[in-house]
């Protein structure tokens, strides 16, 4: 089994769900495989790499062991491991902060139990009613080479993801955005809504910064809305949602372990959950006002601690809303 775009999305999420050393050993050994013959590693990426390496080596149904524990430990994550399973696990992973991006971290001394009690988490229960109308602007983006990632709305009819997910016209041409890809609330499908991408109209990207925008063909805003971009000034321990469409499945969000943990004028890290997938959703803060633009994730030790925490990190929302501006030949948001 050669190490397809599948195993690569399977391995980032056994990382992220056994990062600790001895709890992916041991659901190695559950699974059968002799753990004489892998090289355990500190880091959860490498360590999951190695250990699906000898699943691989040893053939027979080894890979497929290792989801049926991870399925049954993680019952939650049942709908990404049978993606896993059926092998179409396919979705556009983003950089590894950890070994592809420059990465800052709090200095030596910093300890996250600070954060506990910063924010009071009582919210209006119209908060839910206005994550339901930001939500419908967020869509799936399907590539010509199936693989997918995530994207919104914003106004003047422009998809906003990342310039891994489409980074050229061409790719913009052969790509298909659905919006309404989700889940009932009794679990049923809910009809999506299909449109093509018009670049020859709009089109902007920018690789360093990762941020692509893009024209739809149609009008998208008049059936699934928009959601404007402003400028923003996110701080470090605000808290932060995104919703995305992770591993390439139904629309969820992300809610838990929502911190900032660093920003500056071109990036934004923070604690959220994501997966291969989720690349080009959008990150709110929490009175729903875009702040970044998700496209990368990585594990990486706090300094002066044995923890290691999965962090995210988004592109700063002034950034897309600079390039808006000169696609549109307008001064203001």
């Amino acid at each position: 089994m050669p190490w397809d775009t599948n195993l690569i999305n399977l391995r980032d999420m056994l990382a992220g769900l056994y990062w600790d050393v001895g709890e992916a050993r041991r659901v190695a050994q559950e699974a059968g495989l002799n753990v004489l013959q892998i090289s355990f590693q500190p880091k959860p990426i490498n360590n999951w790499h190695n250990i699906l390496t000898e699943a691989m080596n040893q053939g027979g149904d080894a890979i497929q062991a290792i989801i049926d524990v991870a399925r049954k430990e993680y019952p939650r994550n049942e709908q990404l491991l049978d993606l896993a399973q059926r092998h179409a696990l396919s979705a556009v992973r983003g950089p590894d902060i950890a070994t592809e991006l420059e990465w800052k971290v709090p200095e030596e001394g910093e300890h996250w139990e600070k954060i506990i009690g910063v924010q009071s988490t009582l919210l209006p229960i119209a908060f839910l009613e206005i994550g339901l109308q930001k939500a419908r602007s967020v869509a799936r983006v399907v590539r010509g080479d199936g693989d997918t990632g995530s994207g919104f709305l914003t106004e003047h009819n422009l998809l906003v993801t990342n310039h891994h997910v489409l980074p050229t016209a061409q790719e913009a041409h052969q790509a298909r955005v659905e919006f309404n890809y989700q889940k009932t609330a009794d679990g049923l499908d809910c009809p999506v809504s299909t449109f093509r991408l018009d670049p020859d109209s709009g089109f902007a990207t920018a690789a360093e910064d990762d941020w692509t925008l893009v024209r739809i063909l149609g009008d998208a805003n008049a059936e699934w809305g928009a959601l404007p971009l402003r400028p923003a000034t996110p701080r470090k321990n605000d808290r932060v949602i995104i919703i995305q469409h992770p591993s390439g499945g139904p629309k969820q969000i992300a809610m838990y372990h929502n911190m900032v943990a660093y920003v500056d004028d071109r990036r934004i890290q923070y604690l959220t959950d994501t997966l291969p997938g989720s690349s080009g959703s959008p990150v709110f803060d929490h009175d729903w006002n875009v702040i970044a633009v998700h496209h990368s994730g990585g594990w990486l030790r706090e300094p002066g601690s044995k923890q290691a925490f999965y962090r995210n990190e988004g592109i700063h929302i002034n950034l897309v809303i600079q390039g808006m501006q000169r696609l549109l030949g307008t001064s203001s948001g």
